[in-house]
């Protein structure tokens, strides 16, 4: 996974795509969070917080956050957005998820929204398992997954984002989303690959990791030939879900 610490420190200065303030699909974000994990008072942990905008969103639902994020011009933003919003619980950890070293069982929920899949499946597996572990037993894991049949129909599809062009490629074998991104003055590219799991794939994932899929929650998809996202669409068209997990009992 040594690729990811440039990707995203590039994509972000390239993009400015996690930048700005909180957004209206940041919030529903959020209340989707709530009908899952109930109302506050609860303690959140978002993996891979980006620009902060969904950890503002859950604290503004009155949750106490704790963002990971390890690329410093995202943490800086975080900040920043922290202090537009002096009244949200949000506090800042600047680590690699896969290292952090937390409490165990300190977590009534843990959200990673667009990123699962980095690596291999043992180090998803991995990732799984620090999740179980932060969970309070009756805790529960929001986790954005993309699926293989909508990665695969995006091939040689693309756009530009900011100074930088984007274009996705599917690995048919591996079953990985391909993200590549370059900037035409120069040549320079990066690229992120991302292990797609349907469900039935991801229930294999599971095992031996304390965790169980207990709702699949379809997201929207893109209709790449007219450039455009459409919003709610079935679990066989959809680009993406949400995986609720909880731990066994």
């Amino acid at each position: 996974m040594s690729w990811t610490r440039e990707f995203y420190a590039k994509q972000a200065k390239w993009s400015s795509a996690y930048h700005g303030g909180v957004m209206p699909w940041h919030r529903r974000k959020a209340e989707q969070a709530r009908a899952v994990l109930g109302a506050p008072p609860k303690r959140i942990l978002e993996l891979g917080a980006g620009g902060g905008q969904n950890a503002i969103a859950l604290a503004e639902l009155g949750y106490e956050v704790i963002a990971i994020e390890q690329e410093p011009l995202l943490v800086q933003h975080i900040h920043e957005l922290r202090h537009q919003h002096p009244q949200t619980q949000v506090k800042v950890v600047e680590s690699d998820f896969y290292q952090v070293e937390l409490p165990e069982e300190a977590f009534d929920g843990v959200c990673y929204w667009d990123g699962f899949g980095i690596g291999s499946d043992d180090d998803q597996r991995a990732l799984l398992k620090r999740i179980y572990r932060w969970l309070r037993s009756e805790g529960k894991a929001l986790i954005d997954v993309y699926t293989p049949w909508h990665a695969a129909k995006s091939v040689g599809y693309g756009r530009r984002i900011g100074r930088a062009k984007r274009e996705y490629g599917f690995d048919g074998e591996g079953c990985r989303w391909l993200d590549r991104w370059w900037l035409e003055e120069t040549g320079e590219s990066i690229e992120q690959s991302l292990r797609c799991y349907s469900p039935a794939d991801l229930r294999l994932l599971l095992e031996g990791t304390g965790l169980e899929l207990v709702a699949v929650e379809p997201g929207g998809m893109m209709d790449y030939e007219n450039g455009r996202y459409v919003e709610p669409v079935p679990l066989e068209r959809a680009m993406w879900y949400v995986a609720v997990l909880r731990p066994i009992k």
